[in-house]
This record gives structure tokens, sequence and C-alpha cells, in this order.
């Protein structure tokens, strides 16, 4: 790591201190030494909530859950840093700096690994782009039962009508701001039941959220929103944390760091479902901006983070982002995340709206993983009316509403299986594309799908073959209680094997394979998966 602090001071040489003027900078530790809290009493740093939902997924905590060490946060702030925020999973914090010449003194502390600039000066190279970014179409020529659409085109009525609508589910919400939801009507029943948790500013470092920015408010309203005859939201019983972490005014990349400030706070507080619709390109300042080739699931702060989330046991939902008209075209950050459920958007006859990110990411997967109403859905805004409003803002949290409406059905199953679910139930599953990702979820179908898993995770089980009978392909759904190779056979009436393949699952996952064009004459098969000594058949009919 000395390296890598001679590489940073050498970069410094040369740099006029007025560039650097009140910046921010990331000082990550070497190490938790010495800490004052220990992972064997975890309810020292975290919520009894946020162990249950550890224990429930298997998830040991350790040292990169404990808080980062007080003394050396003590240590940098001596040497002249103003502290701004913290990281315990990265073993940072971010610092602002008046002075570059203290940056060698911190840099020579035996417990600091790293300094990194991330922001440059406010006021360098500014852009229109920092104004525009959270702006969406807003109509208000609303027809009554136009916010149904958002529910019926994934069948969400079927989860709400059994009594799921997010009761005992926690999401935390992160956004620019949430002005007014102090006073709207339609968030009444959530002040009055006790059900907004709390709320905190990342940027600033206070719990002033309802004056900032009505993004997060149309947001919260497509999850929690409800006013008679006009909008009931994706999840309208289930309880908020309404966290600030993006400064809409700008666009740095300290606020991928704010973001991590706001997931990790979110995951000691026991949040089940983090709800971001945000995302990060391209930057005020060129010099901070993304390529799309850091798209890849592993390069960006934030991306880390979200994936870290959901290496917690949350599960975390993300906009796609609204470039499918612009130079940029892809998703971008963190919904580029191997574990993040990202959201495109939809017209309401299904097609994929213009404006919605496209895939695949950097380095060739699905995105956007799911996509649901996006163009004209029906929000609240700061005056508290019911109006349209457009952006992939809106189709995600319409489906964390969901999400989180689907796991109270089934509060012992884990994040991955839930997410695991949504996308197996996407109108396109088999045949996903760059613009719609696995499609429209049908959270009638995951609901049937998750029921049907076995009460013992032990069990090998198949769960569902379809369409029956079918012409050219099938698919085959299978609960695999181990990691495993499983022995696909179609085996005719004689009991000659016309097909045969080995398919590689994994440990206690909902597994789906698509056969197309394995054999071509009609008629009755025998479908066999065979693990050792064990066999599992089903009856099938090809025409």
């Amino acid at each position: 790591m000395a390296i890598k602090k001679l590489l940073f001071i050498v970069l410094l040489v040369g740099i006029s201190p007025s560039i650097f003027s009140q910046q921010r900078y990331a000082v990550t530790f070497s190490d938790k030494n010495n800490s004052s809290f220990s992972i064997n009493n975890p309810l020292q740093f975290l919520s009894q909530k946020a162990i249950d939902r550890r224990a429930k997924s298997g998830i040991t905590i350790k040292a990169e859950d404990l808080p980062v060490n007080q003394n050396y946060i003590d240590s940098v702030v001596a040497k002249g840093a103003i502290f701004y925020n913290k990281s315990k999973w990265m073993n940072l914090i971010v610092v602002k700096v008046n002075d570059t010449a203290i940056i060698p003194s911190i840099l020579n502390l035996p417990f600091v690994s790293e300094v990194t600039l991330i922001k440059l000066n406010d006021t360098l190279n500014k852009s229109q782009k920092s104004q525009d970014k959270l702006n969406f179409e807003v109509t208000t020529d609303l027809d009554y039962g136009f916010a149904a659409d958002q529910i019926n085109i994934m069948e969400g009525e079927f989860l709400h009508n059994l009594g799921y609508q997010g009761d005992g589910m926690v999401i935390a919400v992160l956004d620019a701001g949430f002005t007014n939801v102090n006073t709207i009507s339609a968030f009444n029943h959530l002040w009055s039941e006790n059900r907004i948790l709390g709320y905190w500013d990342f940027v600033n470092n206070n719990d002033s959220v309802f004056d900032k920015n009505s993004h997060g408010t149309a947001v919260l309203s497509t999850m929690a929103g409800i006013k008679s005859g006009e909008i009931i939201g994706t999840a309208p019983k289930a309880s908020y944390w309404l966290l600030r972490s993006e400064d809409a005014p700008t666009e740095t990349i300290s606020e991928e760091y704010n973001w991590l400030a706001a997931a990790e706070f979110a995951d000691s507080v026991g949040t089940d479902v983090i709800n971001s619709s945000l995302g990060y390109t391209t930057f005020d300042n060129p010099l901070e901006d993304h390529t799309y080739a850091d798209m890849d699931g592993n390069t960006t702060i934030i991306t880390k983070a979200a994936d870290l989330a959901f290496s917690k046991g949350m599960l975390v939902v993300n906009s796609a982002g609204n470039s499918g008209n612009s130079s940029w075209f892809y998703i971008g950050a963190p919904a580029d995340g191997k574990n993040v459920l990202s959201v495109g958007a939809v017209d309401h006859d299904g097609s994929c709206a213009s404006f919605s990110s496209r895939g695949p990411t950097a380095d060739g997967r699905v995105k956007p993983n799911v996509t649901t109403i996006g163009r004209n859905s029906a929000i609240v805004n700061t005056d508290g009316n019911v109006v349209y409003g457009s952006g992939t803002s809106f189709s995600s949290p319409e489906m964390a509403g969901m999400a989180a409406s689907l796991w109270q059905a089934f509060p012992t199953m884990t994040n991955a299986e839930i997410k695991d679910a949504i996308e197996i139930s996407a109108s396109q599953y088999f045949h996903p594309d760059d613009k719609l990702g696995y499609g429209i979820p049908n959270f009638r179908v995951a609901y049937l799908l998750l029921a049907s898993l076995p009460d013992d995770k032990n069990q090998n089980q198949l769960l569902n073959v379809f369409p029956q009978p079918f012409n050219t392909e099938f698919n085959i759904l299978y609960y695999s209680a181990k990691k495993q190779t499983i022995n696909i056979r179609i085996v005719d009436v004689v009991g000659k094997i016309v097909y045969s393949y080995f398919w590689d699952v994994n440990e206690e996952q909902i597994e789906s394979i698509n056969l197309t064009g394995v054999f071509s004459t009609a008629g009755v098969y025998t479908l066999q998966l065979i693990d050792g000594n064990d066999k599992i058949s089903q009856k099938i009919i090809k025409q």
C-alpha cells in the first residue's frame, strides 16, 4: 500500500491547491484492529431485525459489519480534515479537505491504506445535465382508476386480494428528497400508523428531507400512496425509511458514497427492500465520468455497495435509467449490479418505453432484469394531486412494492429466492432481450411458484413443466437441494432414450431450463430428472 500512497502524493505535485479547495476525499483504512465492537455482540451495531434477516438467509456477521474504528476517524480529523461520512463495509470515511497540504500527513498514518479524491471543485465544468437528471414528464389529465394498470399489468391485485400488501415489511427509499411527504394527505396513513420509521439526509447530515426535492415524493407514492378512487400503491401497508443520498442540483461521484452510507444504515435498521430510483453515468466534471465499460457489475463504488447490500440479505431494486434516447443508451450504476433487480419501463400496452435504458451490461449480462409500467404512471405530486409521471424512477418502486408484498407472503424465503421468483415469473424469462430483460413479472405466477417449493429444503422437487402440450419448446422449473449435476432424459413409449442432457444446478435454488427442438416426432413421452439413484418422472406431450 506504500506504493499507492507515494503515487498519490506524486500526482498532487504541481497541481494548484486552489483547484482542490473544499474537496472531498475517501480515506480507506487497512484494518479494524482494537475495535470497541465485537461480532459476538452484534446488537451493539445492528438492530434485532437486521440480525434476524441475516439468520434467515444463513448470512454470518463478520468484520466488515463492524463500525469504522472511531480512533482512526479522530486521528484523520486531527490532521485538519472535516468528517463528512463513513462506510463500515468498505472501511473508509469521506472527509472534506480545505488544504491539500494535509494529505501526506494523513497518508502517513499507519492505519491508512489509501486516499482518493472523489469530488472536484463544485464550480468546475458544471453542466446542465445535473439540473435535468431528475426531471420527469408530468401531466394532470388523470382518468379515475388509472393507477390500477400499474398493479394489474403484474397481476399484483392477486397478492393484494390475498391480504399481502407489504404489512410487516420495511422498505428504505434512497432518493433526492421527499418534499411535503409530512403534509400530503395521501401519506397520512403512514404517519398515523407510525409506518414512517425515520428519515435522514446523508448529503447534509441532518434530518431535513421534506423540503429538498420532489422526486422521492413521487417515488414513494407509487408504493405507499393512498388517495381514495385515484391511487393505491403497490405496498400500501409496508413501513418506510426515507433516506436522502442524492444532491439533485449537482452530479458528483461523492453521491455514490452517500448512497453507500445510506445503504449501510438501511441494513443496520433491518430494511428488507431498498428502492433506489437513482443512477450514475456521467458527472458535472468529465474527469469523474463513468464509461460503458464500467457497467460490468464490479467497478463503480455504488454498484459494489449495492451488491454488498444484497449480500446482507436485502433485496435491492433500482431503476434501469432513462437514457434510451440519449447517447449513453445503456443502464447506469448501480443497475449493472450482478444481484441488483434493475427495472426498465414499458408503456401501458407492454411495449418498451423509448426512454428506458437498455442492456446488456458491459460483461454481457441480461439487463434490465425486469420491466413494468414507467410511462404515464400514476404518482402524487407535492400539492397532493394525483398526476401522470414517466420514467424508470417509477417502474422501479412499483416493482419494489410488489416484491415486498410477495415477500410478506413468504417471510422465510431469502432475498435471492424472491428475486429468482420474480424473474422466472416474467413474460419472456426464457427469451430475454436488451429492452425488457426477462420481461414483465406476473406476481400470481411468482406466488404459486414459491408456494410449490418443498417445506423441506433438503428435498429435490420438479416444480413445473410448461407449456403442456408443447410444440417446439418447453421449460423445466426445478428446485435443487444441493449443488449437483442432473441428467435430463426424454424417453418414448417403448423406453428408448430420445434425448439426454447433463444439467449443472446450484444449492437451494430454483433452477430453470428451456429445451427447444430436442426431438421432432409428436406423441407422449416421459421426462426424467436423474440424480444418482433418485429419479423424478413426468409425462409430457409433444404436438
